[in-house]
C-alpha cells in the first residue's frame, strides 16, 4: 500500500515546525525579561527592545546547537541569572535613583545591614514581577522542549548566531544616526550624538541601559571594565592618562592666593562626617548647636554631595579626603589600594606636622577603613567597639569622650588632625529601627512630635548629632583646646532613606531628586569670620578649600578648586552629565531650576555640557592612573 501523500507532507511539515516553535520558546523566554526590565525601569527610549530581542535570538540559536540536558542546563542559568540581575537593578534604581555595575557587588557586604530597610521601598510591581518570573522560570525549564535532529539544525543556528552578532555591532551605529538631532558632547568623538559619547565613555549605567536594554548593558559591562583593563592596549592607554590630566589642569590654570588663605593656619583641625544630615534637619528646635555654628561660621550654602560610584557615603568619604570621586565606571575603588595618595587631606597635614586619626563606631573591616585610611595617610583607625562591648552604648556618638582611652588618643599632643565619622542620623527612620529605638528612650517625646513617623525619627536622629556636638565643644573647652581648634562638618548625602518622597521633597524646599543633593558644609572656630558663601559647590571642591584656608601649599592640582578663588565661578558636576552652575541646574535636556532669572542659551548648555563630561572623564583617570604617584 502506499504511503499517503499528505500525511507524508505534513510530516515534513512538523518536523521544521518543532524546531522553529523551540526557537521561539527560547527567544521570548528571554525577550520576557528584557520586556519586564522595561516596565520597572522605565528608559528613556525603546532602543533596549532591539537589542534585547538580537540578545534572545542569538541565545536561542546557542541553546538549539546543545543536547536536551545540557541545553536545559544552561538555558535555567542564563534565565535566571538574567532575571535576577535584572530585577536587582531594578530594586536599586527605586531605591537609590541609579543602577548597578557589576562591580557594585562587591559592596554588597557593606549594604547587607540595612538589606531589610531596602527591602522595604520595593514596588508592588517589583515584588509581582519577582514571585512571577521565578515561577514561571520554573515551569519553562520543566516545560523545556525535546531536542530533535540536532545536527540538522547546525548550520541554521550558526548562521543566526553570525547575522546577530554582526547586528549587535551594527545596531549602536544605527541608534547613533538616529540620535545625531541632538547635541554633541566629547569632541574627540567629533559631530556626533550624545548616546555615541555615553555609550563609548560608560559614564553613567542608567543612560547606557537607556540606549542598550540589560543584555547588551551587562556585556559591554563585563567587557568594558572586567575584560579590557586585563589587555595590553589598556596598560597602553593608562601611560598616556597622565598627560591628559597634565593637559586638563594647564588648559584650567593656577589657583593663587586670596583673602582667605590661611585664616586657621597652625590651628588644630576636626573634621566631622556627618552621616545623613540633611540641611532641613538642621533647626533651633532640634540642632541649636549646629545650627549657631553654622551662623557663627562659614557656611557654604549651596553645597551638592554628588553620588557617584556606588556607594553614597563612602563615595564622599573617599572624596572629602582624597579629591577624587568614586569611579563611575562601577571600577571597585579598594582595587586602587596600592594607589599613591600624597594628595590626600591627611597626607598634606601629616607633611607639615600633624598627627591624623579616624575615629568612628563600625569596624576596621566595614568599608576596609582599617587598611584605607592609613593608605590616605591617617596613622589609625579607631574603632569604639575595640574599646566598648555593649552594643547599647555604641549607639552614642558621644561614646568617644566617654572611653578615657580614645578620649586620651583624641586629646593626644598637638597639632592634630581628627576625623570623627558620625553614626546616629543614618537610615532608616522607624519607631522600631534599633538606633531610633534607643534614641526614643532618652527623648520619648519625639515620638509623635512631628507630621509622621519618618519625620520624628529623621529629627529625633539629628538631635543625637547635635548633642555630639555640644560635647565636643565642652570636651575642646575642658582640654584647654577650643580657642585653638578649627571645626570642619560636611555631610555625606541627603536623607536618601526617606521613603515618603513627596514629604522629603516638602521638607527641602525642591521639586526635583537633583537638588536634593544640596546638604549642609561648614567650618567653625571661635575667631571664625560670620559668613555665608552662595557660590555652588560640591565635594571635590572640597579639599583644595579646606588646604587654603589652613595655609597649606599643595604641590598638587585637584579636581575642585578653592571656593574662594575668585577666577572659579563655582559649578556642581553629578555622574549622570547633569549640572548646576549659576543658579541653573539642567538634567536630560531640561532645565530644573532658574534662580538666575536670565535667559539660558544653547551655546552655554552645550559649553556646560562640555566641561561635564571632560571633568567626568578626568574624575575617573585620577584614580586609575594613579596620578599623584
Amino acid at each position: 500500500m502506499n504511503a499517503n501523500p499528505t500525511s507524508a507532507k505534513e510530516s515534513r511539515f512538523f518536523i521544521y515546525l518543532k524546531p522553529l516553535l523551540h526557537f521561539l520558546f527560547l527567544a521570548l523566554s528571554f525577550m520576557l525579561i528584557e520586556c519586564v526590565g522595561m516596565i520597572l525601569l522605565r528608559p528613556e527610549s525603546s532602543n533596549g527592545l532591539l537589542f534585547g530581542a538580537l540578545w534572545s535570538v542569538m541565545l536561542a540559536a546557542f541553546l538549539l546547537l546543545l543536547p536536551r540536558k545540557a541545553g536545559r542546563i544552561l538555558f535555567g542559568i542564563l534565565y535566571y541569572v538574567a532575571f535576577l540581575w535584572t530585577i536587582a537593578q531594578a530594586g536599586y534604581y527605586q531605591v537609590f535613583g541609579k543602577m548597578m555595575w557589576l562591580s557594585t557587588t562587591k559592596y554588597a557586604g557593606e549594604g547587607a545591614a540595612f538589606l531589610g530597610d531596602v527591602l522595604g521601598a520595593f514596588s508592588s510591581a517589583w515584588w509581582i514581577s519577582l514571585v512571577v518570573m521565578l515561577a514561571l522560570g520554573g515551569i519553562l525549564i520543566w516545560k523545556y522542549p525535546k531536542v530533535t535532529n540536532r545536527w540538522q539544525r547546525c548550520i541554521p543556528c550558526v548562521l543566526i548566531i553570525v547575522l546577530c552578532v554582526g547586528g549587535l555591532f551594527g545596531l549602536p551605529e544605527l541608534v547613533f544616526k538616529r540620535d545625531l538631532d541632538v547635541w554633541g558632547t566629547r569632541s574627540e568623538y567629533g559631530q556626533s550624538s550624545a548616546y555615541r559619547a555615553t555609550y563609548n565613555t560608560m559614564y553613567d549605567v542608567k543612560k547606557v541601559y537607556d540606549i542598550t536594554g540589560i543584555y547588551q548593558l551587562t556585556f559591554r559591562d563585563l567587557w568594558v571594565h572586567e575584560i579590557h583593563p586585563l589587555t595590553p592596549a589598556y596598560r597602553k592607554e593608562l601611560s598616556e592618562q597622565s598627560a591628559q590630566i597634565d593637559e586638563y589642569f594647564a588648559k584650567r590654570g593656577e589657583s593663587g592666593d586670596n583673602s582667605m588663605t590661611g585664616i586657621f593656619k597652625g590651628k588644630n583641625v576636626i573634621l566631622v562626617l556627618l552621616e545623613s544630615m540633611d540641611d532641613w534637619l538642621i533647626t533651633e528646635e532640634d540642632t541649636p548647636n549646629l545650627l549657631r555654628m553654622m551662623e557663627e561660621g562659614i557656611n557654604f550654602t549651596n553645597f551638592y554631595t554628588p553620588g557617584f560610584g556606588s556607594a553614597r557615603t563612602l563615595n564622599s568619604e573617599f572624596c572629602m579626603n582624597t579629591g577624587i570621586y568614586l569611579p563611575t565606571t562601577g571600577a571597585y575603588v579598594f582595587n586602587y589600594v596600592n594607589n599613591a595618595f600624597n594628595q590626600s587631606f591627611a597626607a598634606q597635614m601629616t607633611d607639615v606636622g600633624y598627627s591624623s586619626h579616624v575615629f568612628h563606631y563600625n569596624t576596621p573591616e566595614f568599608y576596609s577603613r582599617g587598611v584605607f585610611e592609613p593608605v590616605m595617610g591617617y596613622e589609625a583607625y579607631n574603632c569604639y567597639a575595640d574599646y566598648e562591648s555593649d552594643k547599647d552604648k555604641l549607639y552614642d556618638d558621644c561614646l568617644l569622650f566617654d572611653i578615657p582611652q580614645l578620649n586620651d588618643l583624641f586629646f593626644r599632643e598637638g597639632p592634630t588632625f581628627n576625623t570623627i565619622i558620625t553614626r546616629s542620623a543614618h537610615l532608616s527612620y522607624k519607631y522600631n529601627e534599633v538606633l531610633s529605638h534607643w534614641a526614643l528612650k532618652q527623648y520619648p517625646e519625639y515620638r509623635g512630635m512631628y507630621s509622621s513617623e519618618e519625620e520624628d525619627c529623621a529629627r529625633l536622629k539629628a538631635k543625637l548629632v547635635d548633642n555630639m556636638f555640644a560635647r565636643l565643644l565642652e570636651e575642646l573647652a575642658a582640654n584647654g583646646q577650643l580657642e585653638n581648634t578649627v571645626i570642619i562638618g560636611i555631610t555625606d548625602h541627603y536623607t536618601y532613606g526617606y521613603k515618603n518622597m513627596d514629604e522629603l521633597y516638602a521638607h527641602s524646599g525642591v521639586d526635583s531628586e537633583l537638588l536634593l543633593e544640596k546638604t549642609p558644609c561648614f567650618v567653625w572656630s571661635v575667631d571664625c569670620p560670620d559668613m555665608e558663601v552662595d557660590k555652588e559647590l560640591s565635594t571635590a571642591d572640597f579639599l583644595p578649600t579646606m588646604l587654603n584656608l589652613l595655609g597649606i601649599e599643595s604641590p598638587h592640582r585637584y579636581l575642585g578648586q578653592d571656593a574662594f578663588d575668585e577666577s572659579y565661578p563655582g559649578y556642581v558636576v553629578f555622574p549622570d552629565g547633569s549640572w548646576i552652575c549659576d543658579g541653573v541646574a539642567w538634567k536630560n535636556d531640561k532645565i530644573l531650576m532658574n534662580k538666575s532669572g536670565r535667559e539660558v542659551t544653547a551655546e552655554e548648555i552645550s559649553k556646560m555640557a562640555e566641561l561635564t563630561s571632560e571633568f567626568i572623564g578626568i574624575s575617573n583617570l585620577l584614580l586609575t592612573s594613579d596620578y599623584y604617584r
